[in-house]
């Protein structure tokens, strides 16, 4: 039996051991010592009783449907097994996952015929893992794996240049489409070290910080020009402001600094777009202000009120501010 699981468990086969014995740790000391690896159950006879036993040992096997396929003594069972994994043969991976890696697979293969060992390689890494079980999927992948490796070795070849030149995001990029595509050969671990090597250069990561830099920038600005191109004049001044700000320097900080500028010659939406910004931070403020009033707590909302004017001068919750303000004042005792 262990040699059995030994076999086919990597295929599927899933053993359970039922033991009709009186004394359960010596039963578990022992089925260790034998190397039953597998589940162990307990249960002095209530198994053996509901499934018509008569003899020890018994041992069925039950397909992937739940249908008890042949009952007999193990060591009869080589034939019965090796005919119920031709049969019935076991669902290791569920089907939408081996149907999109087997897709993705198709193209792979597509790709390497006509000479496109690059996106091979980055296609391989989406693979998940799960679907390398399934024995056709894994087969393919051995054929697959080969070519490609072929292919990185040339790759890795090409790192070092790279690194040289202190062209770290590119090395990066491509030592990380090796690691992930071929993690588990010597290719990919021979990538995933040079990459651990490439991150810890500080240069390099200066590099990265940078590009991420570049990226947030170009998101934020994507955001400003949808909000302009939505008509929202007002949040589009107010974040191409904050993209300037931000991301001096950038691309997209020059282009929004540069769009801003625009907006500016428009005094009335550079006025609106303020005020929409005073109007909403004042509301929490005033809102504290109006909640201490009511509560009695009459200083401390004379204190947030006062906060109100002195951070939004002139505008019109300081005006509201500085009335609240007065009307506590007529109505405390003198």
């Amino acid at each position: 039996m262990v040699k059995i699981n030994a076999e086919y468990g990597p295929k599927g086969l899933q053993m359970v051991g039922i033991s009709q014995d009186n004394d359960m740790p010596t039963m578990l000391k022992i089925a260790k010592e034998r190397g039953f690896s597998w589940p162990q159950k307990f249960d002095q006879g209530q198994t053996q009783a509901a499934w018509g036993v008569a003899g020890l040992p018994s041992t069925f096997i039950i397909g992937p449907d739940g249908a008890v396929l042949w009952q007999g003594h193990p060591v009869q069972i080589d034939k019965a097994l090796a005919d119920a994994f031709k049969n019935h043969p076991p669902q290791l991976v569920d089907p939408k996952v081996l149907a999109d890696a087997t897709a993705i697979a198709d193209k792979i293969e597509a790709a390497l015929k006509d000479g496109g060992q690059a996106s091979a390689l980055k296609q391989l890494g989406t693979i998940p893992p799960e679907a390398k079980v399934d024995g056709e999927l894994a087969a393919r992948l051995v054929v697959i794996e080969k070519q490609v490796s072929e292919y990185a070795t040339k790759s890795l070849a090409e790192i070092d240049p790279l690194i040289q030149k202190k062209q770290f995001v590119e090395a990066a990029g491509k030592l990380s489409d090796l690691t992930k595509a071929l993690g588990s050969l010597p290719a990919g671990a021979q990538a995933k070290k040079k990459l651990a090597e490439v991150m810890a250069n500080p240069e390099a990561k200066a590099q990265f910080e940078l590009v991420q830099k570049n990226k947030i920038a170009e998101d934020e600005l994507a955001i400003a020009k949808k909000l302009q191109a939505d008509g929202k004049d007002d949040k589009a001044y107010l974040k191409y402001k904050a993209v300037a700000a931000s991301f001096a320097g950038t691309a997209a900080g020059d282009q929004a600094k540069a769009a801003v500028a625009t907006y500016e010659k428009n005094p009335a939406l550079v006025k609106q777009a303020n005020d929409g910004v005073v109007a909403a931070k004042a509301k929490g403020m005033m809102g504290m202000a109006a909640n201490y009033a009511k509560a009695g707590r009459m200083e401390l909302a004379k204190k947030k009120y006062q906060d109100v004017i002195t951070a939004f001068p002139g505008s019109d919750p300081a005006k509201e501010a500085k009335a609240a303000i007065d009307e506590i004042d007529r109505n405390s005792p003198k």
